[in-house]
């Protein structure tokens, strides 16, 4: 397995490291550990003074991610470090790939509205960009994890994703289907008369059929998770996914939702709205999503997950 961490040496940083040091990899796993400066226009009247202090910096910085190296100690893993100039999603994202990563983690400042993300963050345009899944740590540790199930290929990507990695199988997963099906509230507060309580029967009537078929997704994922291993439970809701994904979080004392998302990047995604989305900038836990083409690593053998874009 092959692992990027992203550092700008903050305590959200320290806690993504921490979790990734303690993640149980399998030995010969390569961890990454990334730290970009942002260029700044030297200005000549003070370009000796610049020069060195630039040099000091870079001493310093490579020395404190030589001390990261501990975490690592003792563990049978790989570990390298790497200081990069430039924009910080862009080298993140290019780190990524020259490294073949198969997973990229970055820290989370904590929870955000959408509202609050129109500016972009780092840890959000690594997740529209990154080659590989992105977990956005918030906390020092995975212990138990919900992963939202849809029956979609993109779900079954993160279904395969938790199967395939180690550190990730060896975890207890409740897998969770949400019935969602907004109640016809125009339908409601119309004068159609007889349209609007024919859409409201309607509404009504499609709920068995629909809590059916929920209820089958979340027992298929979990009959084929258990037969690979994992520790597995079903859980079926109703109501807002996200909402309700978040829910299953707080109530099962999981600190780590796996979710499946759609390739469309960049603000327009804000706009069209995502569950992943919103699951990632709402939830108290780590986010692990999975949205591109990936290939991990499961001992000495390398495993493709297609994920649908």
């Amino acid at each position: 397995m092959r692992v990027l961490v992203a550092t700008d040496f903050s305590p959200h940083a320290e806690d993504a490291l921490v979790l990734v040091a303690g993640l149980g990899m399998p030995a010969g796993s390569a961890v990454r550990i990334v730290h970009v400066v942002e260029p700044f226009p030297a200005i000549s009247a003070f370009a000796p003074t610049s020069m060195i202090t630039l040099a000091e910096g870079e001493r310093e910085i490579t020395a404190e991610l030589d001390r990261k190296i501990a975490l690592f100690r003792d563990r049978g893993l790989v570990v390298q470090t790497a200081l990069v100039i430039g924009r910080p999603a862009d080298m993140i994202v290019d780190e990524a790939q020259r490294f073949h990563a198969d997973l990229v983690v970055v820290g989370s400042r904590g929870r955000r509205r959408v509202a609050a993300t129109l500016l972009g963050s780092v840890s959000a345009e690594v997740v529209d960009r990154a080659p590989c899944p992105v977990l956005v740590a918030r906390g020092r540790a995975l212990t138990r994890l919900i992963l939202a199930e849809d029956g979609s290929e993109i779900a079954a990507a993160g279904a395969d994703l938790v199967t395939n990695v180690p550190a990730l199988r060896a975890l207890p997963v409740q897998v969770v289907s949400v019935v969602d099906a907004p109640f016809p509230f125009t339908a409601a507060n119309s004068d159609a008369g007889p349209s609007m309580h024919a859409a409201i029967q309607a509404y009504y009537d499609s709920l068995p059929s629909l809590r059916e078929a929920t209820s089958r997704i979340a027992n298929d994922r979990s009959a084929k998770l258990s037969a690979a291993g994992v520790t597995v439970t079903a859980d079926v809701r109703e109501g807002d996914a996200a909402d309700e994904l978040i829910g299953a979080a707080a109530a099962n004392g999981a600190d780590g939702i796996v979710i499946g998302s759609h390739g469309r990047t960049g603000i327009s995604r804000l706009f069209l709205g995502s569950v992943a989305r919103t699951v990632l900038f709402n939830a108290p836990c780590s986010v692990l999503i999975v949205r591109a083409p990936v290939a991990v690593t499961n001992g000495a053998r390398r495993v493709a997950i297609p994920v649908a874009r």
